[in-house]
């Protein structure tokens, strides 16, 4: 209570989480206030490593994020509900296949030549079986993202980043609450390729065969066209349109015939929290259905969760928790992978039947397939199942000796088995000859034709693995304040190993097609495709925390991790890994509060690390044990006239191997200003990465016979910016809204690593971002063959194709070394990838009594990707081709003619990789989209068994706005090969008892 100078009487009120009021009281009795949320406090504690820290005290740069955040995404895949809430952050999803339809993370861009991807740990335990894709968003409390030198207490792993997941517990003093949600969706592509349909493909074929007979006057006696025969007439072309003759000339739509309108899913949630003084306990059961988008689909994931967090306090100084998760993760797929189906529905000439009219399937398009089929279980299947079972225990001890000592000791096993089972068999499809007729003289008679990639007999192939992971660690903390002192002082050791077995065995020649038995194959070339593996690696590492703060306004804190990887020689297996962190709430000065009270909260943050990464790839795999030779076991030893296995060396050595190793620079900014309504923070990065694993496999010719092992000799720094703004603001008692944006941009550039010598400084990757290509730059095409004899002003093409065989409708190439000619060398470095550079999230939240909506925007730019279709007599043409070509009967100078797989330079393998197929790949998406209505609880108390239900109806992908027509703009597939993503409409509803 208060007094003002005019004598009236005031209530102040605060609460954590809450923005603090002054109200009032006057000769009030009794007054009835609403707190503000005040979204920027509710975090007043957030997660980092191995510990919590009061938001103001934190001197990294770390992304936070609640469950609840998570849950307004209703999607199978965790990783894909992040996208655009969290500075800092990228992700961008290639694949929707259900089970396979994880997004990439990568934290503040791509920092190495390897691997990229961020540590994730759980619960404590770094690195778990599964990672965090199958979680289940009602299970976790918060998310932390450590982006900067923060990471450093977690050694040689954290030089990518640090996820830090930590899930719900009960809460003391809470009655127990059971809560269900139920969600139903629908999902459709987000974007399928807009083909020719079947006159369309007719005439563009008639194009193609007339432009082949194209001769050049000038060399044929002024005679300008060869022989040539149409591949269909008007007449024809005309019965493809009207389907009046749908057995001879049907009009297929592939995309159609394969993919459902939309394929249901379906998510159940129910868990049950409460606690005492002496005990918490949550619970959480969850199952997930996502069936596939194909007709008949033999594609679905289901998954089955459970979690049971449960902490007792057994007297005043000992405390224990366990944590118990399981989940059952089953994938059904076709015996054929995506990538196969994909490719032949794109391919589909629309002049094929996908199903004759009487409902039989259709012929095979190559390689014995139609993807009509293909999708379903006729031709096979695979069932892939896979357990997860994730523990811990832990014991916190503290005594009354010693204030704010405290001792934590822990233990996690986990266990992950996995068992897949491939069943592949042949399936009929059916052809006809344009002339054969059933005994009516009317019906077209049909052959059956037995369909199969390699044998025309059915195979089985059944992998097995069994992975054991344990954690043990031991924690001492002292967390004090001495008067205007506050010191959190953390010392730690953890030791973990894993290890597994696996095997794969192989059948074929079957006692019957309806035993899908492994005992009931035969033994004859048993041992062609059966295998096994098995590893077992091990890390130990010591870790620690000082931190101090004076009034909580001048910050300081040193980390650091002293870590042991089975990765390196023992010589070379320990590391430290320092890490110091600077902050100043400068808004904590006198001078700041006489001055600029207006911006009430301003921290100041630098700081510095230095981090490893063990997890060394190049070639697309880790490379563990490089430090020791290798061997492995294969058949083919003739030994008395039988087939022997024997040992074979693998690897020469490199006992000099050794982690990659990061220095993470950063500074940043956190502000409040319009009483805390207005909330910003930005952060600069300055990342170099060295000891990169690479090879010289440039600049030593292969003639040398030499293949060198891998070297720790790659440079790559990565710099760049990411911020988070926020407002939040109420308007009377009834209207709450909130807007935030995220983003950042971030650019790598390779510094060193081996290449080629000799070749042109504009063909040079050292200097340029990594994954990086040369390309022939397009500059239009011959428009006639007046351009195409003015030889004497135009380059010579010999270096790439016979010069003399252009024609009208090829492309044209730059000659970026004034040579006169068109040759390998005139290709250059771009800069253009297909991982973006700028990424960005806006969110919006508006509430009204009991209704309330959330939306999310989320996009990308800088990216691309190239986008190329095999067409001609072997498959259909992009509805674009139709639409911008050139053609005899419409020459253009800007769009080449009509190609045939890979039959012309530019469209094959001689200068087929130019910027002409390059696609801008920027898109902005409605990611999320949601609108809700909370029942009044004056209606709940009427049941009095209810306290709080809600029903919702939400969207994820429903618009995406990007210059990528042909393939989602986060695929990377050059001709839409990618499963694609999902647009999904959802209702549900949550209810609490």
């Amino acid at each position: 209570m208060s007094t003002g100078s005019t004598g009236q009487c005031y209530a102040s009120l605060s609460y954590i989480g809450y923005r603090s009021q002054e109200i009032a009281v006057g000769n009030q009795l009794s007054i009835n206030i609403t707190m503000q949320e005040d979204t920027q406090n509710i975090d007043e504690v957030v997660v980092v490593g191995y510990g919590v820290q009061k938001k103001e005290t934190v001197t990294g740069a770390v992304s936070t994020l609640k469950g609840d955040d998570l849950i307004k995404t209703p999607v199978a895949n965790l990783s894909n509900a992040i996208a655009g809430k969290m500075s800092g952050v990228v992700t961008f999803q290639r694949s929707g296949e259900p089970g396979y339809d994880g997004a990439t993370i990568r934290i503040r861009g791509s920092n190495t030549l390897g691997n990229n991807d961020p540590l994730v740990v759980i619960d404590g335990v770094a690195a778990r079986t599964g990672g965090l894709e199958r979680l289940d968003p009602n299970e976790i409390e918060t998310m932390s993202v450590l982006k900067d030198a923060s990471a450093a207490i977690y050694g040689a792993r954290a030089a990518n980043g640090v996820i830090l997941i930590t899930t719900k517990k009960g809460r003391a003093g809470k009655k127990p609450v059971f809560s269900y949600s139920f969600n139903q969706g629908w999902s459709k592509p987000t974007n399928l390729p807009e083909m020719c349909d079947a006159p369309q493909y007719a005439e563009l074929m008639n194009e193609l065969y007339m432009n082949k007979a194209m001769k050049n006057p000038a060399k044929n006696n002024g005679v300008g066209m060869g022989d040539y025969t149409l591949f269909a007439t008007q007449e024809e072309i005309q019965k493809y349109r009207d389907g009046s003759d749908p057995w001879r000339y049907p009009n297929t739509d592939w995309y159609a015939a394969t993919f459902k309108d939309w394929s249901p899913q379906r998510i159940h949630n129910a868990s049950l929290e409460g606690g005492s003084d002496k005990y918490q306990y949550f619970v959480n059961f969850g199952h997930k259905y996502t069936d596939g988008l194909y007709h008949k689909s033999a594609n679905n994931y289901k998954q089955f969760n459970l979690r049971m967090n449960v902490d007792a306090q057994l007297n005043d100084f000992i405390k224990v928790g366990t944590q118990l998760m399981g989940r059952q993760e089953n994938r059904n797929f076709p015996s054929q992978g995506a990538g196969d189906l994909l490719w032949f529905t794109s391919r589909g000439r629309p002049t094929d039947q996908a199903y004759w009219p009487n409902g039989l399937p259709g012929p095979a398009q190559e390689y014995g397939r139609n993807p009509v089929v293909a999708c379903t279980d006729e031709t096979g299947y695979t069932h892939d199942k896979r357990y997860y079972i994730q523990t811990n225990a832990n014991v916190e001890i503290t005594q009354p000796w010693i204030e704010g000592l405290k001792l934590v000791a822990s233990v996690s096993y986990d266990k992950y088995l996995k068992q897949s089972k491939t069943w592949f068999q042949p399936w009929t499809l059916y052809d006809w000859d344009k002339v054969s007729y059933e005994s009516d003289g009317t019906t077209p008679k049909l052959t059956p034709m037995l369909s199969y990639p390699n044998h025309e007999d059915p195979d089985l192939s059944m992998e097995s693995t069994d992975q054991t992971n344990t954690v043990l660690s031991g924690i001492m903390t002292y967390n004090r304040v001495f008067g205007d002192h506050g010191v959190d002082f953390l010392i730690g050791m953890e030791r973990d190993w894993s290890d597994a077995e696996s095997f794969n065995g192989y059948r074929r020649y079957f006692l019957s097609t309806a035993l899908h038995h492994f005992n009931a194959g035969g033994d004859k070339e048993k041992n062609a495709k059966s295998d096994g593996d098995n590893w077992e690696r091990a890390r130990m590492n010591y870790f620690g925390r000082f931190a101090y703060n004076y009034k909580e306004k001048y910050l300081a804190e040193f980390v650091w991790r002293y870590d042991g990887s089975y990765m390196f020689a023992a010589g070379e297996r320990f590391g430290f890994f320092p890490g110091v962190l600077l902050g100043y709430r400068i808004s904590e000065e006198d001078f700041w509060k006489e001055n600029l009270s207006f911006i009430n909260y301003f921290k100041l943050r630098a700081s510095w690390g230095q981090m490893g990464n063990d997890q060394v790839y190049y070639d697309d795999k880790l490379r563990e044990y490089q430090f020791a030779p290798t061997y492995y076991y294969e058949w083919g030893y003739i030994i008395d006239n039988a087939d022997e296995k024997g040992l074979r060396i693998s690897r020469f050595p490199n006992p000099a191997i050794s982690w990659e190793r990061a220095n993470n620079f950063n500074v940043g900014i956190e502000a409040r200003t319009f009483d805390n309504r207005l909330y910003l923070e930005a952060d600069y990065f300055y990342n170099k990465r060295s000891n990169i694993l690479w090879r010289r496999n440039a600049s030593i010719p292969t003639t040398s016979g030499l293949t060198l092992p891998a070297e720790n000799i790659g440079k790559v720094n990565n710099t760049g910016f990411d911020f988070k703004i926020e407002w939040n603001d109420n308007i009377g008692k009834d209207w709450r809204y909130s807007i935030s944006a995220t983003g950042g941009y971030a650019k790598n550039t390779i510094k060193f690593w081996d290449e080629a010598p000799g070749a042109p400084e504009w063909q040079k990757s050292t200097g340029h971002p990594m994954n990086t290509s040369l390309y022939y730059e397009y500059d239009g095409v011959f428009k006639d063959w007046d351009e195409i004899n003015d030889i004497a002003n135009r380059p010579n093409y010999d270096g790439i194709t016979k010069d003399a065989d252009l024609k009208p409708g090829d492309m044209k190439f730059k000659d970026l070394d004034g040579d006169g000619k068109i040759t390998p060398d005139d290709r250059y470095r771009s800069d253009r990838t297909n991982e973006p550079k700028w990424t960005y999230g806006i969110t919006g939240y508006l509430q009204w009594k009991n209704f309330d909506l959330n939306i999310l925007f989320q996009g990308a730019a800088d990216s691309w990707t190239k986008v190329y279709w095999e067409a001609g007599d072997i498959g259909n043409y992009p509805k674009t081709v139709y639409d911008k070509h050139w053609s005899i009967d419409n020459p253009s100078d800007k769009y080449p003619r009509v190609n045939e797989r890979s039959q012309y330079y530019w469209d094959g393998t001689a200068a087929g990789s130019n910027t002409y197929w390059m696609v801008n790949t920027n898109y902005i998406r409605l990611k999320n989209l949601e609108v809700g209505w909370s029942i009044p609880k004056a209606w709940l108390l009427q049941t009095k068994f209810i306290s709080y239900a809600r029903l919702y109806v939400s969207g994820v992908n429903l618009l995406t706005f990007s210059p990528s027509k042909d393939i989602d703009p986060e695929s990377t597939s050059s001709n839409a090969t990618n499963y694609p993503q999902s647009k999904i409409i959802n209702v549900g509803f949550t209810v609490t008892f």
